[in-house]
């Protein structure tokens, strides 16, 4: 494997070149003499594709060893400072440490049982399923737990070890990409460090980043010519995440062009005279092909597929799921410093694609079409960038890209302007760049950082609240219906049925269909149902634990009673929730409209009912008014927000008595509504001057 990029054969040295041969490849190139043979001898005829990069053509400047060893260390103890300033502050201002994420404590929950119970499983008492993307994150999580006795401590050490890792691996990896202008190794690393997208994901929890130094790992042992260490690495990536293999067709297809399709005369040479020896690329392979039929056994015997049970139901729950998928990609590579970088991205993929019809070696291929084929595996197989952390894996080799297009581009100014005042001002034109990219990331990192602790109070707020009045709350052999199996069975600790199909794969067949939803709940004997209402809504019983109602997106938890305790059609929660926001602007014939199709899709609930009641009453449609809220406390007698209108009309009807029980009612049930207090209120005035109108006794009212 070359040290400039053309991989590895049995038997076959490639890549790299010393400074004294870029030297001379320059005047080989000059003087038309033989590129193969690095010898002076006269060729017979110019050949025009005696040719070479503008890569090959520049200056050499390569950081000294001292320097090298220098920025070895400093970069990963940044990176680590970088995370720590997430970190440190989050007791304070985000009130305890955790993670924003509902994956992040589904890995943690399967660690703590491996270790405490031996079992493959989120709880002890669920079965051994194949429900986190990435085994080795739980394997290393387990272990570290046995060490500090903490899962959060232990989630956060992983994600900050690999975010050091990743940026040193950035810089070792740029090393051997820019062997001539060493400085770009350095800015992608920086670029990277200073990232607050990549601070976040050291201490998201998530497997992103120790995937992502795994791919560099393997991705740097291949440009060092050490293939046992780049099959090793490239198997234990498939072990974080499936997206390995675009890695693998990556490193392949890097090696078909770089050594079958580029001329014989453009290949150079080992700097250092490495040879890779058939029988070491015969025992990486052996290593490689163990691991990923260890992998492929692991989850068919767990789960029934080849990839990790999480691959197939993400598929099946995001299915049908509208996302503006180019745009959000644009966005992603553009945002929070990567901006200026992303011109410069392109310039560089045309100058592969240039580079590659000329059939000039191309060091940079690999990381190129490791990039463009994630996009293109999430365009195919997965449109929805539902969170930053999709293409995160790629960051490193697009900051890459960019140096490597910056690199270009510097090197045609310097060949265009050949004095020196042109060739500072080129410099300073890189320098520019650079440093503008640095303040855009500096200046996005107390928004980002912010934002972080921002989810992370959202979740604690609702998952993990919920997730505690479990454990305090029901019996210890409870099974949980959820959404969010990662907080119910990390902080609940309760056995789940993930809804999703994650780590429950017989729910697969279920999602998107109610019935058959319900049918599976029936069969499980289903205790309690978690949710937040913007995803599951669940009507006709009254819930156990509510979130705070005054913020968006209600976490419930509710005892299920089969027959009536109801799940709602999304189509028509979605219905609801836009009739409920044209009712706040008082459009009560387009409410009307839309709670008509909510009954079309759910005529079963309790919530539609009573909305629909409340706009009928402020058309002045009475009589009908007081059917629907009638039938929302038939399906559901002790729904509160239906009984004061209904008590309401009654007392305007006179039936103060009946109006007065159903307010008492609703006040038992939930004694802090304001309007079920004023109505009590009124009700009883009203009835007492009817009654002393009826004896006679004239009444007045005061008002200020």
């Amino acid at each position: 494997m070359s040290e400039n990029g053309n991989g590895f054969v049995p038997g076959c040295r490639g890549g790299g070149y010393s400074p004294e041969r870029m030297k001379s490849v320059y005047f080989l190139i000059k003087s038309n003499e033989n590129l193969d043979t690095g010898t002076m001898s006269k060729p017979k005829k110019k050949s025009p594709d005696v040719r070479n990069s503008l890569y090959m053509e520049q200056e050499v400047k390569e950081l000294s060893p001292r320097l090298r060893l220098i920025f070895g260390w400093l970069l990963p103890l940044l990176a680590i400072t970088a995370a720590f300033i997430y970190v440190l502050p989050m007791p304070g201002a985000a009130e305890e440490r955790g993670f924003p994420y509902d994956d992040a404590y589904t890995a943690m929950s399967y660690a703590r049982t491996m270790v405490e119970h031996g079992s493959y499983a989120a709880h002890s008492e669920a079965a051994a399923t194949s429900g986190v993307t990435a085994p080795l994150q739980v394997l290393l999580l387990a272990v570290l737990y046995m060490i500090v006795g903490d899962m959060v401590t232990a989630g956060l050490f992983l994600g900050i070890a690999s975010f050091a890792v990743v940026v040193v691996l950035t810089f070792l990896l740029g090393l051997r990409l820019f062997r001539n202008q060493q400085g770009f190794a350095v800015v992608a690393a920086v670029l990277l460090l200073l990232s607050p997208r990549m601070a976040a994901a050291a201490v998201s929890g998530l497997p992103t980043l120790l995937f992502t130094a795994l791919i560099l790992a393997s991705a740097y042992f291949y440009m060092s010519r050490r293939s046992i260490p780049f099959f090793l690495f490239a198997g234990l990536a498939l072990w974080t995440h499936p997206a390995a293999l675009v890695f693998v067709l990556a490193a392949i297809a890097h090696l078909f062009y770089n050594h079958l399709l580029v001329g014989e005369d453009l290949k150079p040479r080992s700097q250092d005279g490495r040879t890779v020896s058939g029988r070491e690329t015969a025992i990486g392979a052996v290593v490689f092909l163990f691991l990923l039929t260890a992998y492929a056994a692991f989850n068919l015997v767990l789960s029934g597929n080849f990839f990790v049970n999480t691959v197939s139901a993400k598929m099946a729950y995001y299915a049908g799921a509208t996302s503006e998928f180019t745009s959000g990609v644009w966005q992603f590579f553009t945002r929070y410093g990567w901006a200026p970088i992303i011109l410069f991205a392109l310039f560089g993929l045309s100058a592969v694609v240039v580079d590659a019809i000329r059939r000039r070696p191309l060091p940079i291929l690999m990381s190129m079409l490791f990039l463009v084929g994630m996009i293109a595996a999430y365009a195919v197989f997965h449109p929805i960038l539902h969170d930053s952390h999709t293409l995160l894996p790629a960051l490193p080799f697009f900051a890459l890209l960019g140096m490597w297009g910056l690199h270009h581009i510097h090197a045609l100014l310097t060949r265009a302007l050949p004095l020196p005042m042109f060739r500072m001002l080129s410099l300073a034109f890189v320098v520019l760049v650079v440093t503008t990219a640095t303040l855009f990331s500096v200046i996005d990192w107390p928004v980002y950082r912010e934002g972080h602790y921002r989810a992370f109070r959202y979740v604690l707020h609702r998952d993990i609240a919920a997730a505690r009045w479990i454990e305090a709350n029901t019996p210890p052999d409870a099974t949980i219906a959820t959404h969010l199996p990662g907080a119910i069975t990390f902080h609940g600790r309760r056995p789940v049925l993930d809804i999703t199909g994650e780590l429950s794969p017989s729910m697969l067949p279920a999602i998107g269909s109610m019935s058959e939803l319900v049918s599976e709940l029936r069969q499980r004997d289903i205790q309690y149902v978690a949710a937040r209402r913007n995803h599951l809504e669940v009507v006709n019983s009254n819930p156990l634990f509510t979130s705070d109602a005054t913020q968006a997106d209600i976490m419930e938890v509710f005892a299920y009673t089969p027959g009536r305790t109801h799940l709602m059609s999304q189509t028509a929660s979605a219905l609801n929730v836009e009739a409920a926001r044209l009712m706040q602007r008082a459009d009560w014939p387009g409410a009307v409209r839309i709670l008509q199709r909510s009954f079309k899709e759910d005529p079963y609930s309790s919530r539609t009912s009573t909305l629909y009641g409340l706009a009928l009453l402020q058309l002045g449609d009475t009589a009908n008014a007081q059917s629907y809220l009638s039938q929302a406390l038939a399906l559901h007698d002790e729904y509160a927000p239906a009984m004061t209108p209904l008590a309401d009309i009654h007392v305007q009807q006179k039936r103060f008595d009946e109006g007065i029980r159903l307010l008492e009612k609703a006040l038992e049930i939930n004694p802090q509504s304001s309007q079920s207090q004023s109505s009590y209120r009124a009700a009883v005035r009203a009835k007492r001057e009817d009654s002393l109108r009826a004896q006679g006794v004239h009444t007045f009212t005061f008002t200020r």
